[in-house]
């Protein structure tokens, strides 16, 4: 990667910490098809829950398709029959470990259903699992999940499967890496990023412009922006590149091995076609770490000086 600044804040020669800060979250939505693809995601969501004292709502959804054959459903479709026992099983097991779980069971369009949810909640973190990384090194990411990206009130944790037998730990987030274009959705994921950071973050700039070697504006942004953190000893690195955001961001966490990639939730206002063409798609698409889609702050009147730093050429 073409690196045009980087900065370690004094954290070299501070003693790290220990563990990484709970996610601000408080209510938690796991949606799930049941499939063992999403066991990841909810093992994901349980350890924040768990880490956290959150209550845990599992929502699985019934695609109304499955009434339309009056004969009865096809085979692929019986699964759906047992859903509303599967999720009581999955309830039950979770409750053993002392988590606040509740379970609901929808029928409707998938989408509409789970942000309906998100709603009656008032949900802080909507947890999803994607499907396994393809020949072609990209996962499978669903329709429903590409809507949801752009129509979330809530930030989005996507998880991936497991590339082994041995499970992964989640709950723990020591090495942090999050882009930023200084949009008002990215800045919105550096404040997560500050707050969950164990060890070390990493803020990662990617300019269009291809001035980046020769212009210190991007490099002096992320450091006012994300200055080292004297209160918890957290190290900061500060990154500006050039080229593709996505291409870079997925090289970085290539190298880095984070353990969780932070970004800037698209607009509401993209077409289909654009979400899949979106940074954030091509990240999830190109990282096994888990993923946090964090959409623009309704509390604007909380960021309107740093985001007036930002945007200053």
């Amino acid at each position: 990667m073409n690196m045009s600044g980087h900065s370690a804040g004094k954290g070299r020669h501070i003693r790290y910490l220990t563990h990484a800060r709970p996610f601000p979250f408080r209510t938690i939505v796991a949606a799930t098809d049941l499939s063992d693809g999403s066991s990841a995601a909810l093992r994901c969501a349980q350890a924040i829950a768990r880490h956290q004292h959150a209550m845990l709502l599992l929502v699985h959804v019934i695609d109304p398709v499955g009434y339309a054959f009056p004969g009865g459903m096809p085979p692929d479709m019986d699964r759906d029959s047992g859903a509303h026992e599967e999720m009581a099983r999955i309830e039950a097991e979770v409750r053993k470990q002392g988590i606040a779980v509740h379970s609901r069971v929808e029928t409707g369009v998938v989408c509409e259903r789970i942000l309906l949810s998100l709603k009656d909640h008032a949900a802080a973190l909507l947890v999803l699992g994607t499907k396994a990384i393809t020949g072609a090194g990209r996962a499978a990411l669903g329709v429903v999940t590409r809507q949801l990206l752009a129509h979330s009130p809530c930030p989005i944790l996507t998880v991936a499967p497991d590339e082994s037998e041995t499970p992964r730990q989640f709950g723990r987030w020591n090495n942090v890496l999050v882009a930023t274009d200084f949009s008002a959705a990215s800045l919105s994921a550096l404040h997560y990023a500050q707050r969950v950071a164990g060890n070390h973050l990493i803020v990662l700039h990617s300019a269009r412009c291809g001035r980046h070697v020769e212009c210190p504006n991007c490099l002096e942004r992320l450091r006012f922006l994300a200055p080292f953190d004297e209160a918890h000893g957290l190290p900061v690195d500060h990154v500006v590149t050039g080229g593709d955001p996505a291409q870079a961001v997925v090289e970085a966490a290539t190298r880095l091995k984070p353990d969780l990639v932070i970004l800037g939730a698209p607009s509401p206002e993209h077409q289909a076609g654009d979400i899949e063409q979106s940074t954030v798609v091509q990240v999830i698409s190109g990282v096994s770490a888990p993923v946090l889609i964090v959409p623009e702050s309704r509390y604007r009147s909380e960021d309107e000086m740093i985001a007036e730093v930002a945007t200053v050429s």
